[in-house]
């Protein structure tokens, strides 16, 4: 079993959690490293411990353990005699015994090393020092007492705190540690022998005298939880502070720890009954946490039950109703299959055959609702996904008007302005605005499907959302055969944006060609009429000169005309192109407009690699043209226009700035709009084509192109596209 699962594993890290103070009477005297450096290898001479008892003596200690064990003479008699005498002296020594294997009496070899007889009487008392390992490697145990030889020995601590009859018979008691080693106070064995500490330190005292050096061997791990290894003398240092606060851990008796582990799975039947076997898994996890807390709380009250026992018991359990409850469902999972086959599938599908062969009765029926499921959920998305794909607003309402399902039209229209779906109809006029106050109320609440001859469906009135689309709100009742849904609503908008926008263009066009393209035509007609007349007949040259203007105004309305609808409706033809040389080109076509009004033409140019484009080469050189005579025609005479083209990683912006009358801020944006004609206050009247085929330009060329201005500071137009420039 793996140590985390583990019942010792469960007692450790609890354990570990506990950690209290020691007593403050506990000192140990450790033979360390230094004591060994000074005082020679191991074992000393015995007057050493004689020496060590009479300063504890003379310094009033209340009790002396001596974890060392003396089960051999001396090689000087006379050390023997001394330590005995400093023991007697004393009065309150007490010496360890070691129980070993137990032997046949008159074996070879012993099965109890004890202190010699001499040091044995002088002790007030002795006691095994014994420790049980568990399985894992770790002390946990003790015996209290232990028999042998028909004499109950005593655990040494026990035999300093403990009267004998008060301790269980052969009954093993855990080790409460208080903490990790090193957590009692402790001295040098060589600091007390020198007498470097104070008298009043030792006074009234229990002192453990034990090995804590290193390669004394005397050393047991203790939890699980860490590597640490805790000399022999601390953990009987724990044990008489557990002793003497009587606050040992006793294990729970077999048939007690028999029927507690049995009172989970009374208790899982029980509840599994009273729930009808729902929330299974919510009941074993709830009684498996309830079994850890029961077994804790009783280890912090002095008894260890391990709960592992029941926590596989329950695992088990669990597993055999869940395996009966699964037969069960199976058996009805088939019965449900068959009731599904006979209903007319949404999508065509292959003809599936019930008749399966034997034997894999489980595979089978998974196969069987693998096929069903999948049937199911294909039609749900194909009914889905044909519902998102429609291009119109679509809301499933229930007889109350609580929306139900909403395609992605209909959901995308409700966060335009709340940043949520619509989650019920009337909120719609939220959403959208109706042009006619009773656009929405004349079809909800929908009063007028109550009437005998209801018609199948209403619309209503016009509406537009943020976007600036235009919708038309129809509705319709929905019937479903499902018991679950009595019945609903079906609500749609129709998108007329397209024709509203067709239908304005065909105005805008219309009054372009009707007015704007007729009034040049209708000029040389005038000029004809009144030439003939002897009267008012202009000087020859004057009337051909006006009459080659309005032609020529006419000729450049109908080009720009036909440059925008051949812009909007056909591709471009694009290539590599030289933005800053294209400019040039321009700029020396324009040059003759600018001398004709006395207009300076500026140009700046900073890019070494011209300015690299990918476009059609007409369009763009269009567009340019009319950003420039744009500033020249409307520019003051003696002015001056001031071209630039700047270029970096991303963009190449064309600048085109005057020092004209400017244009009003409204206008601004509006001057873009197809056949939008702005009057500034130089009083020149645009047609409204050449801006609009700038923008068309810029747009299809994935740019951008905007101006700004201000009454009698001029206008900056900024024309901006896509660079081709390496990296």
């Amino acid at each position: 079993m793996s140590p985390l699962l583990s019942d010792n594993y469960v007692y450790d890290a609890w354990l570990s959690l506990q950690s209290s103070p020691p007593s403050s009477d506990i000192l140990i005297i450790e033979i360390d490293e230094p004591s060994l450096q000074r005082l020679g290898r191991w074992p000393w001479p015995r007057d050493i411990h004689a020496r060590l008892i009479d300063r504890l003596d003379a310094a009033n200690a209340a009790t002396v353990v001596m974890d060392i064990l003396l089960a051999e003479p001396s090689r000087e008699p006379q050390h023997d005699v001394a330590l005995a005498n400093a023991m007697e002296a004393h009065g309150n020594v007490y010496l360890p015994l070691v129980l070993l294997s137990e032997q046949p009496p008159g074996g070879p070899y012993r099965d109890i090393l004890m202190p010699i007889p001499a040091l044995e009487s002088a002790a007030a008392a002795v006691g095994h020092i014994n420790i049980l390992l568990d399985n894992d490697g770790v002390a946990r145990q003790v015996m209290l007492k232990k028999a042998r030889r028909n004499t109950q020995w005593r655990q040494l601590m026990a035999s300093v705190t403990t009267p004998s009859e008060a301790l269980p018979d052969s009954t093993p008691v855990r080790i409460p540690y208080r903490g990790w080693p090193d957590h009692y106070p402790s001295v040098s064995y060589h600091d007390v022998l020198e007498g470097r500490l104070p008298g009043s330190f030792l006074e009234g005292r229990t002192v453990l005298i034990g090995m804590t050096a290193i390669g004394m061997g005397d050393r047991y791990n203790m939890s699980l939880l860490s590597h640490d290894m805790m000399p022999g003398v601390e953990v009987h240092a724990h044990l008489l502070d557990a002793l003497r606060d009587d606050k040992l851990i006793y294990q729970v008796q077999p048939l007690l720890g028999a029927l507690l582990a049995g009172l989970p799975i009374i208790l899982l039947m029980l509840l599994a009954w009273w729930l009808r076997f729902r929330f299974m898994l919510a009941v074993v996890v709830g009684l498996s946490i309830g079994v850890l807390c029961a077994s804790l709380a009783a280890l912090n009250l002095g008894w260890w039950w391990p709960p592992s026992a029941s926590l596989i018991a329950l695992a088990l359990s669990f597993v055999v109703i869940i395996w009966r409850t699964q037969a069960t469902l199976l058996a009805w999972f088939e019965h449900e299959l068959k009731v599904l086959y006979k209903e007319p599938p949404i999508l065509p599908y292959q003809q599936y055959s019930l008749a399966l062969p034997e034997g894999a009765k489980l595979y089978q029926q998974l196969q069987s609702l693998e096929f069903a499921l999948a049937r199911l959920v294909n039609g749900r998305r194909f009914v889905f996904d044909v519902m998102h794909s429609l291009p119109l607003p679509i809301f499933i309402l229930n007889e109350n008007g609580a929306v139900l399902l909403a395609n992605l039209k209909a959901v995308q229209l409700g966060r335009e302005t709340q940043d949520k779906p619509i989650q019920h109809i009337e909120a719609l006029p939220d959403v959208v605005c109706f042009e006619d106050e009773r656009g929405f109320s004349s079809l909800w609440p929908p009063i007028a499907f109550d009437k005998e001859s209801s018609p199948s469906m209403l619309s209503g009135g016009l509406c537009k959302d943020l976007e600036g689309n235009t919708y038309r709100m129809e509705m319709g009742r929905l019937t479903t055969s499902t018991t679950t849904m009595p019945g609903g609503w079906l609500v749609w908008l129709v998108d007329l944006t397209s024709e509203v926008e067709i239908q304005a263009q065909r105005a805008s066009m219309l009054n372009f060609l009707s007015h704007d393209m007729k009034a040049p035509q209708t000029r040389v007609l005038a000029l004809i009429d009144a030439q003939q007349e002897n009267g008012n007949a202009l000087p020859e040259a004057r009337f051909y000169r006006q009459i080659k203007q309005s032609l020529r105004q006419s000729l450049s309305m109908i080009n720009d005309f036909i440059g925008l609808t051949r812009a909007q409706s056909f591709d471009m033809k694009k290539d590599f192109v030289l933005f800053e040389d294209l400019i040039m080109e321009v700029f020396d076509q324009a040059r003759p407009l600018a001398c004709a009004k006395r207009i300076t033409l500026n140009s700046e140019f900073n890019d070494e690699d011209g300015a690299p484009v990918f476009g059609d080469k007409g369009y763009l050189a269009r567009a340019a043209f009319n950003l420039i005579e744009n500033a020249i025609k409307y520019g003051h005479e003696d002015g001056q226009v001031w071209v630039s083209v700047r270029a970096d990683k991303h963009w190449v912006t064309l600048e085109v700035t005057d020092n004209g009358p400017g244009i009003h801020e409204a206008e601004t944006e509006r001057i873009f709009d197809n056949f939008h004609r702005s009057e500034g206050p130089s009083g020149i009247k645009g047609h409204g084509l050449g801006l609009a085929l700038v923008k068309t330009v810029a747009e299809n060329h994935g740019g951008t192109v905007h101006c700004s201005s201000a009454l009698g500071k001029g206008s900056r137009f900024v024309l901006k596209l896509p660079s081709e420039a390496l990296d």
